[in-house]
């Protein structure tokens, strides 16, 4: 996790979701069906869920973030 956010000591929501975003990426341009790829997927799926815990706890972030972050995700598959 901390490759995918380069380090970042305070990551926000978004930093997570961006970094989601581009580690799904990277994952589903290669053979993603194999068990390879695992550790990768599960670096999405705990991304994903520091998210949505930092995004609950911080009043400055928009109600709809989850709604926001799914449609985000899933359009990698598109």
């Amino acid at each position: 996790m901390r490759n995918a956010l380069k380090d970042t000591s305070a990551p926000t929501a978004e930093d997570l979701l961006a970094a989601a975003e581009h580690a799904l990426d990277g994952v589903l341009r290669t053979d993603c069906e194999t068990r390879a790829s695992a550790l990768d997927l599960l670096t999405v799926d705990a991304l994903m869920t520091h998210a949505m815990e930092i995004a609950t706890k911080d009043p400055n972030t928009p109600e709809d973030f989850p709604e926001q972050a799914l449609r985000r995700i899933t359009s990698a598959w598109q």
